[in-house]
């Protein structure tokens, strides 16, 4: 697997944890009873990806929009602070998607709810939240954790787990390409 796309999700039964793709879930079996009962199932994609600058300049490729268009959308208009939002779209398709920044600690942080259009989800539309976390490994260079959660669906996670994968290629290339320019 590829150190610089690492998901981790655990599937814990009983205090044995092993890896399962897309899925948390905790399962507590009453002793003497053979059915399980499941107190919690959690969808979530998380990611760790190295990136080559700094956490400011990190932090700034999501939240600079002339940054962002450079690797994530086609278009966006957006206000970074607490409570205010973005929407963001990519040409040739109608759709836009919308989120509400809920902490910005820069060059920490960052936690957005994440509203699909219509048709994304076969289940509709419906906010997820993604939280960013900005750590400096070093000078120069920063671990990017990225956890999207709220998924309904397996299914639904697994698409968005490819797109993350995608568009973190992308965001590494772009700050490559910063760091040679």
């Amino acid at each position: 697997m590829n150190p610089l796309l690492r998901t981790s999700l655990l599937l814990v039964i009983v205090g044995v944890s092993m890896p399962v793709a897309g899925l948390v879930a905790q399962i507590l079996r009453p002793e003497g009873d053979a059915n399980a009962q499941i107190l919690e199932i959690e969808r979530v994609v998380r990611m760790r990806l190295a990136l080559p600058v700094d956490r400011e300049t990190a932090f700034d490729a999501w939240t600079v929009s002339t940054e962002l268009v450079e690797w994530l959308p086609h278009w966006v208009e957006m206000q970074v602070a607490e409570g205010a939002g973005f929407s963001m779209g990519w040409d040739g398709y109608e759709g836009v998607w919308t989120g509400t920044y809920l902490e910005v600690d820069r060059p920490q942080r960052l936690v957005f709810t994440w509203l699909a259009p219509d048709g994304v989800f076969p289940s509709g539309a419906y906010e997820t939240v993604v939280a960013l976390t900005f750590e400096e490994v070093e000078e120069g260079r920063t671990s990017l954790l990225l956890e999207h959660s709220g998924f309904r669906e397996p299914g639904e996670l697994e698409s968005q787990l490819q797109a993350w994968r995608g568009y973190m290629f992308a965001l590494r290339a772009h700050l490559l390409r910063s760091t040679v320019d």
